[in-house]
């Protein structure tokens, strides 16, 4: 569909000079204009219409929004989708900003302007992380919420789908398109020969059956759509998610005729890194009988919660293998016996087809043993983007609570010292002296133990407190976090792009050696002097979560991103390095930087203050020390 665009902002007589151009509501160019809203770019398409990024026109620092516009004229599916998202005031739900119609000709198209959601789709999330079970148990927990409160409120999504569910920075889950949503008091929409909207691969068996067995609404015995069908393609959802293939019923119309049990693999058959326990849950909501599936959305809930607060440390594996560069040694074909020699009159195509079979069969098998594999510089890659794009969102979080309470704290701090200072001056005046935050130093003092032995060597140069404003992240030690285990028996894939480390043999304290020369011109190139400090994200190739303060790490290769600039080393620069954990503290070295833009450096950076590296939290154990997720780096010219 098309109609003539006007640019806005001219003169009549340029009007009547400028041709029309003809757009399609499908792509829309850049600096459209809808109303009040600009269009910034395209964004997704889906069944009823297109999203675009927008802002409000003629404010080129305003706030970005998501504007969805119908691809038919006049959609009625737009009116229903606006009136649910009124209903539906839940952090899980995109807020509803505007509703309005578009009219570039002599037809018109309703749009729906909602709060822009950044993150990704609940697959492409996955297939850009390496994710633990219980991350996968925390956003089924949050899907669940969801769909609970909508339920309570009579409204049905009927469209529940991994595609529909994005993923934002600090793992929190929002649940998208609700414009084939349904609910008591809406007017009907579906034309009387058709059935409810959905896609097939998330039909329940029941569903399967009735658009099999009937031709139209008023054909069908039971209700069309319930939330046992709703709970069913929640399942489809995180079984591909847990083995990155749908059940294979699920696409079948004869789905429904199989027997209970057989309609699909097995989930620990495909995955058995997934605990049993969660795919207990997940294979629950594909019961064949809807009874059999949990009674409702909230009963689901509460089961993953209960499953979270007593799991163990499998729900904190990685569910996927890393993909390593294969050997130089290694063959990935091999020939064909008889291949070689003459052919015999007419059979050249004959043996042509069985060459192009067999490297399809090779291709196939390739394929399915990279499946549900990941590369462990891709995943750091985005796990540091989504660190950085959390930042503001928690900053602007801290200014609006600031804001809310700022004005009554002073209001109360400035009356209570006035009291102080009417009743005890003295004491008032000595107490608001001892109450002045310090702020806290980058890293602990050194232990006694860690005190150089009399007549030791000096160092390439002492190690000094580090500065106050070299640290400018919090790092609280009384909340309960979910530590990473990542360790299991002796060898741990852990690498960026190398792998395993063998326990045996591996050094409490890293050898003391010099800066390589490359990595002394490449630092004075970026503008990094010795005891230069930033913050850093300690490891970032698991997801990130906001609730989790600490991280467990084991000795090996370690990615970590840098949360503040130092030299010309921007913010979301990845750090290549290497831990060592054995001793009282864990020591890091690092020998590499990427910046965003790709382009990579040799350096000499270490963990935390030089030969006294971060401390350890409470509750560590050999090959599986835990840290504070938040830490920060010195640039050294020797490493100690």
């Amino acid at each position: 569909m098309s109609g003539g665009l006007m640019h806005g902002g001219l003169s009549s007589g340029e009007a009547a000079l400028r041709i029309p151009v003809v757009v399609s509501v499908e792509a829309l160019p850049p600096g459209t204009r809808l109303a009040h809203w600009e269009v910034l770019q395209r964004l997704a398409a889906g069944g009823y219409g297109t999203v675009y990024s927008v802002r409000r026109a003629g404010r080129p620092r305003a706030r970005r929004y998501a504007l969805k516009l119908a691809r038919h004229p006049d959609s009625p599916w737009f009116a229903r989708e606006a009136e649910l998202l009124s209903q539906l005031r839940h952090p899980g739900v995109p807020r509803l900003m505007a509703t309005g119609t578009w009219r570039p000709g002599a037809v018109g198209y309703p749009f729906l302007v909602m709060e822009h959601v950044e993150g990704e789709s609940l697959y492409a999330w996955s297939l850009a992380r390496n994710p633990s079970a219980r991350d996968v148990g925390g956003l089924l927990e949050q899907a669940a919420e969801v769909l609970a409160f909508a339920h309570q409120r009579g409204v049905l999504h009927r469209d529940f789908k991994g595609d529909n569910v994005r993923i934002q920075p600090g793992g929190r889950l929002k649940l998208l398109d609700w414009g084939a949503g349904w609910h008591p008091e809406a007017a009907p929409l579906t034309a009387t020969d058709q059935l409810p909207p959905g896609t097939a691969h998330y039909y329940s068996p029941q569903l399967h059956l009735l658009r099999a067995s009937v031709s139209s609404i008023q054909d069908a015995e039971r209700p069309l759509y319930s939330v046992a069908d709703e709970l069913y393609a929640v399942g489809v959802s995180f079984y591909r998610l847990l083995t990155e293939v749908y059940p294979v019923a699920a696409s079948r119309a004869d789905a429904a005729r199989l027997e209970e049990g057989h309609a699909f693999p097995s989930l620990l058959s495909l995955n058995p890194r997934v605990p049993e326990a969660l795919a207990s849950l997940v294979t629950r909501l594909l019961a064949f009988a809807p009874e059999a599936r949990p009674p409702s959305a909230s009963v689901l809930a509460s089961e993953v919660r209960r499953a979270l607060a007593t799991a163990d440390t499998a729900w904190d594996v990685p569910l996927f293998d890393w993909a390593f560069p294969p050997s130089s040694h290694s063959r990935t074909t091999q020939e064909e016996e008889g291949a070689a020699g003459p052919v015999a009159p007419g059979q050249e195509v004959a043996l042509q087809h069985a060459r192009l079979q067999r490297v399809d069969r090779i291709q196939a098998m390739h394929d399915a043993r990279e499946l549900r594999r990941r590369a462990p510089a891709h995943v750091a890659r985005m796990e540091a983007r989504a660190i950085l794009a959390a930042g503001p969102v928690r900053r602007r979080q801290a200014l609006r609570a600031t804001s809310r309470w700022g004005a009554g704290g002073v209001l109360f701090v400035l009356g209570l010292s006035g009291l102080f200072w009417l009743l005890k001056p003295q004491a008032g005046a000595s107490m608001v002296e001892a109450a002045r935050p310090v702020s806290p130093p980058m890293a602990r003092p050194a232990a006694p133990d860690q005190a150089a032995a009399p007549g030791a060597a000096p160092p390439s140069h002492a190690p000094r407190p580090l500065e106050e404003k070299a640290m400018t992240v919090p790092l609280k030690q009384d909340r309960a976090s979910h530590t990473r285990s990542l360790a299991r028996g002796c060898t741990l894939a852990v690498g960026a792009a190398s792998a395993l480390v063998a326990c045996a043999g591996t050094p409490l304290r890293p050898e003391p050696q010099r800066c390589p020369q490359a990595a002394l011109e490449a630092m004075k190139e970026l503008f990094l002097h010795r005891d230069a400090r930033a913050a850093m994200t300690l490891d970032v190739r698991y997801p990130f979560r906001d609730d989790a303060e600490n991280v467990t790490v084991a000795d090996g290769d370690i990615v970590s991103v840098q949360k503040e600039s130092m030299g010309r080393l921007p913010e979301g620069t990845l750090l290549y390095g290497r831990l060592w954990t054995g001793g009282k503290r864990v020591m890091g070295h690092y020998t590499r930087a990427e910046t965003p833009d790709g382009r990579t450096y040799p350096v000499c950076f270490v963990l935390g203050n030089p030969g006294e590296g971060w401390w350890k939290e409470p509750g560590s154990k050999p090959g599986a020390t835990i840290v504070p997720r938040s830490v920060g780096l010195t640039v050294v010219d020797a490493f100690p």
